[in-house]
């Protein structure tokens, strides 16, 4: 078989997976509801900076004995901006998608009424709150809910400042307006929805009272309503006052929502929804058709769970302690993430500025071993600490008396064992540590993407995926991705380092396209990773490790027709995918939606400019961080030009570690390119790669390495090539 055969064959095995993929892909069935669609009286209660921890049997009775018996969840309440304002609540569920008003959060527009206008009120200043949106990036269109309502046939009334702005239409009208809940306004009337605003809950003095009174008119909403309407209450925005964010209380109650959790085709995670699903589930709840695609999912429900019988019971008790972990994981991840990565900085650069230190200045045989198993000591533990720190959500530690120190023991404890266990393989191969944390890394990571990513959104590793920053909800987020990409590769490596000391390239191509093949399917697949820049960026350096093993010279051409076919078969599977209803859309299907409303632009410009703001995040520290980035790839091209005979040692006695850090490289600064965390992806990349081939360079060396017998002399460049081909990137 011809090498140009050869090649070709090895860029339809890593690519196979995606078209196969979308073939499968385009006939999967849709998820099951548990609950039917009903033209049924619904009512939607919104209130504001309404938490699970605010809700409590003594203080607000009506609202814990909705969470027991209903479907609770928390709500994400991020729309434009990282503090969402009432009116953006608002505005956004009257948009369906993410909305805003001014960026000071003021008091909702006062409803007028139009005088001889037939009974029909407006909001003033719509015009302005219509236009402004086109300056926030996402351009919303206020007033979509209210027309696809009146087109379906189908009236609501508006109860309250803020559920005018939701049922308000384009032009700012609303159809039918109360200023104050009474039975008289309730779903038992003409139109099948009602939209109640309770107003919104202060923070400081005050907060007590207001939460009485919200659920007291919660209490007369449902008792008005019926026992076959649907009750949902929102905490659809932040405290008017505050700067920050929280995680809000989310519930719904009537047929169908009895003793179970919310999610939504948003999240796909149990017990959380967004502030985006809101209209879509107003809609579908309704049966009003689907001549609108609104952004969010609707609210469904997954996993069965003790109902409560009253707002004292246990199970009542049980389902808001847990509503609660989630908040509490939110804020102890978003305040102690920043330490995390800065401890594992500091350990290295201490641990590895000690041990040169001590090797630079003293020849002493038993000085130089302990200066060595320092920085090997570091370099596993650190290796290990990213990884452990997602296995560390198997505990539940945002339930105990004291979350902060049980997140600490936990990560310190998972670390102990994946370090010891790496510490523990044999010096010879000296690339068998890294690989084994490697191997760990990607499987753990992979696993968790298959089940539906729940250790994702709430580690100190990827706080980027937390529900409240709403990085990712589900598959492959950026950093998750850097940290697999990365494991991967050196995984792939590391498996093919044998063969190629044997001088069997085809085999092992074979083991780097296999590995290749199943993270490409991982990360690709929509209902697992769901990544398109992913996929892009890892392709391409599986199949340049494949090519150097198999001792396959890289051209033009062949670069070229790697990159058209890894597009043309990312396309493939975001088509089938948006073949799909929008309920069951990941992250592909729904940016081909955007693509064919004429709104991919604003789509990419935003991640772009997303991506390029990460370089000025923290100061100069995304600069520095690109710098680093750079440096290493100069480093890694020649090593002796540097003096680093101890990575030149490495990469003679680990034959495929040349071709696997410049693989590692290539998809790092790809990522970066195709990713809108920018900088991060390359944080993450180093954070993953660093430690392990430190403990690599470390084994390499005689004066730690407890080899019994002197290893044989190998090509310093490199594996040698097979079949007598040379590989331009051994030069």
């Amino acid at each position: 078989m011809s090498r140009r055969v050869s090649f070709a064959a090895a860029v339809v095995w890593v690519l196979a997976a995606l078209p196969v993929a979308a073939t499968a892909l385009a006939g999967a069935p849709d998820w099951a509801y548990a609950d039917q669609l009903r033209v049924a009286p619904v009512v939607m209660v919104g209130i504001g900076g309404l938490t699970a921890g605010d809700v409590t049997p003594a203080r607000t009775p009506a609202l814990a004995a909705l969470v027991g018996r209903g479907a609770p969840g928390v709500l994400v309440p991020r729309s434009v901006r990282s503090h969402t304002c009432p009116l953006d609540g608002w505005l956004t569920v009257s948009a369906g998608e993410r909305a805003a008003g001014p960026a000071t959060c003021g008091p909702l527009p006062r409803v007028a009424r139009i005088p001889g206008g037939a009974g029909t009120y407006v909001v003033p200043g719509w015009r302005r709150l219509a236009e402004a949106q086109a300056s926030t990036g996402y351009g919303a269109e206020p007033g979509r809910l209210a027309e696809h309502l009146a087109r379906a046939g189908t009236c609501a009334t508006a109860v309250g400042p803020g559920a005018a702005v939701a049922l308000a239409d384009r032009s700012g009208a609303v159809a039918r307006y109360r200023p104050a809940f009474d039975r008289t306004a309730a779903p038992t009337g003409d139109c099948p929805l009602t939209v109640v605003d309770a107003g919104a809950v202060p923070l400081g003095a005050g907060r007590g009272d207001a939460l009485v009174a919200a659920d007291a008119l919660v209490a007369k909403v449902v008792a008005a309503a019926g026992p076959s309407a649907t009750v949902l209450v929102a905490g659809l925005s932040d405290e008017s006052a505050g700067r920050g964010t929280s995680l809000r209380l989310a519930a719904a109650a009537g047929p169908g929502f009895e003793g179970s959790w919310l999610t939504s085709g948003g999240t796909r995670r149990e017990a959380l929804v967004q502030l985006t699903d809101l209209t879509p589930t107003l809609t579908e709840l309704l049966g009003t058709g689907t001549d609108e695609v609104f952004e969010g999912g609707r609210w469904r429900t997954t996993g069965g769970r003790p109902a409560g019988t009253g707002a004292n019971s246990v199970a009542t008790t049980a389902t808001l302690d847990r509503l609660r972990a989630f908040e509490t994981t939110d804020r102890v991840v978003s305040t102690y993430g920043f330490w995390f990565f800065t401890v594992l900085v500091v350990v290295q650069v201490l641990a590895y500025g000690l041990a040169l230190l001590v090797t630079a200045r003293t020849r002493r045989a038993t000085s130089r071993r302990r200066a060595g198993r320092l920085a090997s000591a570091a370099g596993l533990v650190c290796g290990a600490a990213p990884i452990a720190a997602v296995l560390a959500g198997l505990v539940p530690w945002a339930a105990s008396p004291v979350p902060v120190w049980s997140l600490v023991l936990g990560v310190a404890g998972f670390t102990a064992v994946l370090a010891a266990l790496a510490g523990r393989t044999p010096y010879d191969p000296l690339w068998a540590a890294p690989t084994t944390l490697a191997l760990v890394t990607a499987v753990v990571l992979g696993a968790d993407v298959m089940t539906g990513s729940h250790l994702q959104g709430g580690n100190l590793v990827t706080p980027g995926d937390l529900p409240l920053v709403g990085g990712r909800y589900f598959g492959f987020g950026n950093v998750a991705f850097a940290i697999f990409a990365t494991a991967v590769l050196l995984a792939a490596g590391g498996l093919a380092a044998r063969p190629v000391e044997r001088h069997h390239g085809r085999r092992a191509a074979l083991v780097v396209l296999t590995v290749g093949f199943a993270a490409v399917v991982l990360d690709g697949w929509p209902t697992w990773g769901a990544d398109f820049g992913g996929v892009l960026a890892l392709v391409p350096g599986v199949l340049v490790l494949a090519a150097h093993v198999a001792g396959i010279r890289l051209t033009v051409r062949r670069v070229v027709l790697v990159a058209v076919a890894t597009v043309a078969a990312v396309s493939a599977v975001s088509v089938a995918d948006w073949l799909r209803p929008p309920e069951s859309r990941s992250h592909l299907g729904t940016f081909v939606q955007r693509v064919v409303e004429g709104q991919g632009g604003p789509v990419v410009v935003r991640k772009a400019e997303a991506a390029l703001a990460s370089l000025t995040y923290g100061g100069p520290l995304g600069w520095l961080t690109l710098l680093a980035y750079v440096g290493v790839g100069v480093f890694l091209l020649r090593p002796r030009g540097f003096g680093a005979r101890a990575l030149a040692d490495t990469y003679r006695d680990w034959p495929t570690a040349r071709p696997t850090l410049r693989a590692v490289w290539l998809t790092g600064l790809l990522g970066f390119a195709l990713n809108d965390s920018g900088v991060a992806v390359l944080a993450a990349v180093l954070m993953t790669g660093v430690p392990l081939v430190v403990v690599a360079l470390v084994r390499s060396s005689p004066d730690v390495s407890r080899r019994p017998l002197p290893r044989p002399t190998r090509p310093e460049r490199g594996s040698e090539p097979v079949a007598g081909v040379e590989s331009p990137l051994a030069r």
